[in-house]
């Protein structure tokens, strides 16, 4: 990887894990930290089998399976229920049941992943189609106007903030532990 070119571009990406720029623009630094976690989400459950991954839980019942499910879940809810106002959406959790987005008993890493991958890609067009970090959204019930600055920075929040659950989760499982693809 080179060193910073003053181009605000991301400076690259290592063991599947983006480098946010060193050197950009608001936008480019928070969509480049957010996509790195996103990316750590993937890494932190990658080279281990299905089983494995699926082995361990928290008193709780929390897994890396849901948690994974549950950021798919609030990515969708966030930039595009919320954000960009679609209707219609499916979720996996209910009034009935508010945490069944953390439940995935009997689904697979790899769907989990790849239906994960789906939706940041969807939400990146929400992303993209905002003219402005300052753009906002207002609820249905107009209690609450938030901008899209503080959407981004609230994912990159959630997103790290489950990154940990899923440090301890995968120690746990099978020794795996860190969070710089790039070491060894």
């Amino acid at each position: 990887m080179g060193e910073p070119d003053g181009s605000g571009e991301a400076n690259g990406v290592r063991g599947g894990v983006t480098e946010p720029a060193h050197v950009g623009d608001e936008r480019t630094t928070l969509l480049g930290f957010l996509q790195r976690q996103r990316d750590l989400v993937a890494w932190k459950v990658s080279e281990a089998s299905n089983e494995t991954l699926a082995s361990v839980q928290m008193p709780s019942g929390l897994t890396l399976h849901g948690i994974v499910r549950h950021l798919t879940n609030v990515e969708r809810s966030w930039f595009r229920e919320f954000f960009a106002g679609e209707t219609g959406l499916d979720f996996d959790s209910s009034d009935e049941d508010p945490d069944g987005d953390f439940r995935a008993e009997g689904m697979s890493m790899n769907d989990l992943l790849s239906a994960y991958a789906a939706e940041t890609a969807r939400c990146d067009e929400v992303i993209a189609a905002a003219p402005t970090l300052e753009a906002t959204a207002t609820s249905s019930d107009g209690g609450y106007t938030f901008s899209l600055r503080w959407v981004i920075a609230h994912m990159i929040e959630e997103t790290s903030r489950h990154l940990g659950h899923m440090d301890l989760l995968r120690e746990k499982a099978d020794g795996a532990v860190g969070e710089d693809p790039g070491s060894t």
